[in-house]
């Protein structure tokens, strides 16, 4: 019994030397962002590189670049391929090939001290874009900005990645600006609202809630006068009095607290007038002046005109009750 006991162990002893003798000799995959401990091929390359690279021979130093992120994406030096590749992408002219190259880096090297440098490169890459001093080319022939699309996917992309907040939030607060000026009111909000959210305490934030309230505020002066609209203005700005209330712009807020009040009475002021004057509908009428004169204090202005315009639309209610001869 024990003979045979010792005989298993050796055969299970036996089998585990050749497993590993066989991984030893089938390297494999390495987990994403490691690389292998030595590889003096790809070592030779990168030397090459950086001697064309050097000698300002840019698409010279490229193709042996790209040779090891083929063939060595492993070695230890691939991360400073895939960060060179970029930095010459660059320097060629192609921000495009550059942001990919640095996304490369990114995905593929996340324990890399080289991940959040090119984290940043890609940030100054869609801040360039988003400031228009970074253009495109249109048939390779005429240089124009660069496309709307491509400058939202790269900053996302970098508000996804990016490890810090402080990176994050900056990016997010470029492509909020840059939606703005791109009169897309309602992404840009979205995009402000989650700064905030998500990062409370980067020193974007405050401006960022402040954005939210004026631009769902100036959606009244873009001609929608929706009052959730006006409403939405109204939180964001008491939230901005909540959240940051010994911030300087405070002051601001609380006052569009009151502006967004004021407005809303007189959204409601002209609902009755409509229902008064156009849909002859008295009852709702009587009902919208008869809240406009409970806000007086929001509104005083407002609330003088409803008392009259309510007068006649009591008037015409009873008319429109009173029982016919």
């Amino acid at each position: 019994m024990l003979q045979g006991m010792r005989k298993i162990k050796m055969l299970i002893a036996l089998m585990g030397a050749t497993v590993l003798a066989m991984c030893s000799q089938n390297e494999g995959p390495l987990p994403a962002g490691q690389v292998r401990a030595t590889d003096t091929k790809a070592d030779a390359l990168m030397a090459q590189a950086q001697r064309l690279e050097k000698a300002g021979k840019h698409s010279a130093a490229r193709s042996v670049l790209t040779q090891i992120v083929t063939d060595h994406d492993l070695a230890p030096c691939a991360p400073q391929a895939r960060m060179m590749l970029g930095e010459i992408e660059e320097k060629l002219g192609d921000p495009r090939e550059a942001f990919r190259q640095y996304g490369k880096v990114v995905e593929g090297y996340q324990s890399s001290e080289l991940y959040e440098k090119a984290l940043n490169r890609q940030l100054a890459i869609g801040t360039a874009a988003a400031s228009g001093k970074l253009k495109g080319k249109v048939l390779w022939l005429w240089d124009v900005p660069m496309e709307e699309g491509k400058v939202v996917e790269w900053l996302q992309s970098v508000i996804k990645n990016a490890p810090y907040a402080d990176m994050s939030a900056t990016a997010a607060s470029v492509l909020g600006n840059y939606l703005v000026k791109r009169e897309k009111y309602d992404e840009a909000a979205a995009v402000y609202k989650k700064l905030v959210e998500d990062y409370p305490d980067s020193p974007y934030a405050p401006g960022a809630q402040l954005m939210v309230a004026k631009l769902w505020a100036s959606s009244h002066t873009r001609g929608d006068n929706n009052l959730v609209n006006l409403d939405r203005a109204r939180e964001a700005y008491e939230e901005f009095t909540l959240l940051y209330p010994n911030h300087k712009e405070v002051g601001t807020a609380r006052s569009g607290v009151k502006e967004m009040q004021r407005l809303m009475v007189d959204q409601e002021l002209e609902v009755g007038r409509y229902y008064l004057e156009r849909a002859r509908e008295y009852g709702p009428a009587v009902f919208c002046f008869e809240s406009v004169i409970r806000q007086a204090s929001a509104n005083p202005e407002a609330a003088q005109k409803a008392k009259k315009l309510l007068v006649q639309a009591q008037a015409g209610l009873r008319s429109s009750t009173a029982p016919k001869s």
